[in-house]
């Protein structure tokens, strides 16, 4: 896997999924996971949890080699989505999650954001990005 590339789809991915969770959670679905009373939300958390979730992907597309646009925004969209469900599965199992529209709902936002996170990982690393080797 490229270095390079690895970077740069880590920080495509994280930027977008940055900027459209604060759209969805923040703006949109604001209440879906609202924050635990006496807590304060951590910018801090947020980007870092942004960046691993945009490295995941990135390492995936490493490994998978050049995709086209939308195999990748379908790939990184399914990714999300299945991460999601089996995350609120669990978050379900331990009573904090008690909705199944909370969790179709985020769902389909991971669904969107994954997708979206894919198609940018692809696009600047094939803009700016080296070869796979």
């Amino acid at each position: 896997m490229n270095v390079k590339n690895f970077i740069i789809g880590t920080v495509a991915a994280a930027v977008v999924y940055f900027f459209l969770g604060w759209l969805f959670y923040g703006t949109l679905f604001k209440d879906i996971w609202p924050v635990a009373e006496g807590a304060t939300f951590n910018i801090g958390y947020n980007t870092l949890g942004c960046l691993f979730s945009g490295a995941g992907l990135a390492y995936v597309f490493g490994k998978f080699g050049n995709m086209s646009l939308q195999s990748a925004a379908m790939t990184a969209g399914i990714m999300g989505l299945l991460s999601a469900i089996s995350m609120r599965l669990f978050m379900m199992a331990s009573g904090n999650c008690t909705s199944m529209s909370t969790m179709m709902t985020d769902a389909g936002v991971s669904l969107v954001m994954g997708a979206v996170a894919g198609a940018a990982i692809n696009f600047l690393v094939g803009k700016f990005g080296g070869s796979n080797e």
